[in-house]
Parts: structure tokens; C-alpha cells; sequence
């Protein structure tokens, strides 16, 4: 089976705003349609995302360009699923060293989230997919942590932030089960410059 994990676009934060489950900004429906681009030769058979309303405007476009409809598994949504603010390790980094280091010894607890109970969560929604689907091709719109678990369980890595995949960006595994995985790619974003080309130039 051949997993590609693509992380939503740039959410909309106006005015540094931290409300949970925020809409794609202007940005980011460019990256939707980046991806778009690229996943429309890609043989993609299903289309899974979070429900959370970034991962589902970016996988609009690809939807209406395939024709697919989506499937929801919430369990591969971000920290503001169970309500609450919505934040990234963008904003945290921004803050300064002294911040990002509180964070990486404790990503998940640093957001208020218990460490086992989403890391749990979220390797079950993937596991959801081996369950549901057989040897096909999956296009799976998710988000920064989710993508940083999958890849640390595949890798055998400890700690669950050794990634800081792009907004839309595309990594992909392939594999049969949880514990038979392969690591092709991580965080491809070469496919969103065309896309930020066009729009420049209309």
C-alpha cells in the first residue's frame, strides 16, 4: 500500500489569532491546489482527511479533480481536535530559543495534550487504513504531529518532533502493515513553486 501524507496549507491566523480549527488563508488554498497538481498523476484510489477544516479545504481541490469522495478519520487531526486553540510549531519557534526548547521536551504536553492518549489515537487512525483498504494508494490530508508520529513509529525514532514538514507538503510510505513500513520521501514541496508561479503571473 502506498501512503502519501500531505500536510494541510498555511491555516488563516489573522491578527496572530489562536482560535481552534481555523480555515485555510489565501496561501494555502495555492498550496491546495499545488498538490492538486501533483496528485492527479499520482493513481490516487482513496482520499482520507482529518475533518478538521484545513485538511478538508485542501483536499478539495484534489477531491473535485479525481472525482473521489472523502473519508473522514479524526483521529489524524492536529492538537485543536478536542477543542481548544489552534497552534503549530511555527508560532512556538517564533517565540524564541528558550520557548522552543520547553517545547521539544515535551511537544504534545506543552499544548496541554496528553502524550500517550494522541500518540495512540493517532497511530489507531492509521492503523484504520491496513484495515480498510488493500494495496492501494492513499492520499491522506493531515497535519504536522500526525505526520511526525507516523514517520518516528516507521523510522523506530524516538520523541515525536523530529520533522517539521511544510505547509503542503507531501511525504510518502509504503508498506503492508504498521510494522512493515518504508520510508520513500519526506516533505516534498517542489510542487507547490508552479502553483505560486500561475498565481503570480494571472
Amino acid at each position: 500500500m502506498r501512503l502519501i501524507l500531505i500536510r494541510h496549507g498555511k491555516p488563516e491566523t489573522p491578527g496572530g489569532s489562536r482560535e481552534g480549527n481555523p480555515p485555510l488563508s489565501a496561501q494555502g488554498h495555492v498550496e491546495a491546489r499545488g498538490v492538486r497538481d501533483l496528485l492527479r498523476h499520482e493513481g490516487i484510489e482513496v482520499i482520507v482527511h482529518s475533518g478538521m477544516t484545513r485538511a478538508a479545504e485542501t483536499a478539495q481541490p484534489t477531491l473535485e479533480a479525481l472525482g473521489l469522495d472523502a473519508h473522514v478519520i479524526e483521529e489524524l487531526g492536529e492538537v485543536d481536535r478536542y477543542g481548544g486553540d489552534y497552534a503549530n510549531p511555527e508560532m512556538v519557534k517564533a517565540k524564541g530559543e528558550a520557548e522552543w526548547d520547553r517545547f521539544l521536551a515535551d511537544p504534545l504536553g506543552y499544548f496541554g495534550i496528553d502524550h500517550d492518549r494522541f500518540v495512540s489515537e493517532t497511530l489507531s487512525g492509521f492503523q484504520s487504513l491496513f484495515e480498510s483498504y488493500h494495496r492501494q494508494t492513499i492520499a491522506i490530508f493531515t497535519h504536522g504531529f500526525p505526520i511526525n508520529i507516523m514517520l518516528s513509529h516507521a523510522l523506530e525514532l524516538d520523541g515525536i518532533a523530529n520533522f517539521v514538514p511544510g505547509y503542503g507538503s507531501v511525504t510518502r510510505l509504503s508498506g503492508s502493515a504498521m510494522d512493515r513500513l518504508t520510508v520513500v520521501s519526506v516533505n516534498e514541496t517542489a510542487h507547490l513553486a508552479p502553483a505560486f508561479s500561475r498565481e503570480k503571473t494571472a
